[in-house]
């Protein structure tokens, strides 16, 4: 399996501290199946800046490490790149911000708003060659109540990359329902770890996957974590599919607490 959202790498970020720390993520990784890991430290100017020789400097030091335990497993770097207004001028192809250094970067929105024009601000990045692939949506209040956006987004070819945790119910009945609500209607592309410790931010996808599973079948969840990723780290160009339309005007949001109390529907 393939893990494109880790925060793995020691002392750039809200993640491990020291090497040691980092290794113990990695070895949990290998025992669940990962074996490559793109390392996304945080990258959000006035809370956490560094330069792409500092993450490749530090890439190497833990792939050594990882290499002399003997672990099958390779960590590509990357970033989790916070939206502010000067974005798209730190952004090119191939750059310390990118997903292995390719055309994919990984996108993070404030968790309980997004910016005003953000549909025709991630276009502009389709239309300059760079393909937005916004992480963890499932856990962004806004979205959660207004994911009728997000279909125009994913027409357009925006990529969603939805938790391990939110579908396991680690990160709350809210995210895991609405993690459902993206997998049912084709919004979700990539699952991935967001993995920062081993307690109560895992590096781990099996168990998430096996849950998409029930919702969409075994041969989708599985890409989510295997071809999917892969084309991303290769810089392949793909085809979305297409989002499912909801059917009932009630189903433009994901039902409630005690909406799902009355129809009887808890899991």
């Amino acid at each position: 399996m393939i893990d494109i959202h880790c925060h793995i790498l020691p002392g750039l970020d809200d993640g491990p501290e020291t090497l040691e720390e980092s290794l113990a993520l990695c070895r949990a990784a290998a025992a669940d199946g990962i074996r490559t890991i793109v390392a996304t430290p945080h990258y959000k100017p006035g809370a956490y800046e560094w330069s792409g020789p500092e993450v490749l400097k530090t890439l190497s030091l833990l792939n050594t490490a990882v290499a002399a335990e003997g672990l099958d497993l390779q960590i590509l770097p990357g970033a989790e790149v916070a939206v502010f207004p000067e974005l798209p001028s730190v952004l090119e192809a191939g750059g310390p911000l990118m997903l292995n250094q390719g055309i994919y970067f990984l996108v993070e929105f404030r968790p309980h708003a997004i910016p005003a024009n953000s549909e025709a601000f991630l276009a502009s990045f389709l239309d300059s060659g760079l393909i937005p692939v916004i992480a963890h949506p499932e856990r962004n209040a806004w979205f959660a109540n207004h994911p009728e956006v997000l279909f125009p987004l994913v027409r357009r070819g925006v990529l969603l990359q939805i938790t391990a945790a939110s579908l396991t119910g680690g990160l709350g009945p809210q995210a895991r329902d609405f993690s459902g609500y993206l997998l049912r209607h084709n919004l979700a592309h990539v699952i991935a770890s967001d993995g920062h410790n081993l307690d109560d931010r895992p590096v781990a996808l099996s168990k998430a996957v096996a849950l998409a599973a029930d919702l969409v079948g075994e041969e989708r969840a599985v890409t989510m974590v295997t071809t999917v990723p892969e084309a991303i780290l290769a810089g392949r160009r793909r085809m979305v599919i297409q989002p499912l339309e909801h059917a009932l005007p009630e189903e433009v949001r994901p039902p409630s607490l005690f909406q799902r109390f009355v129809r009887g529907i808890f899991r």
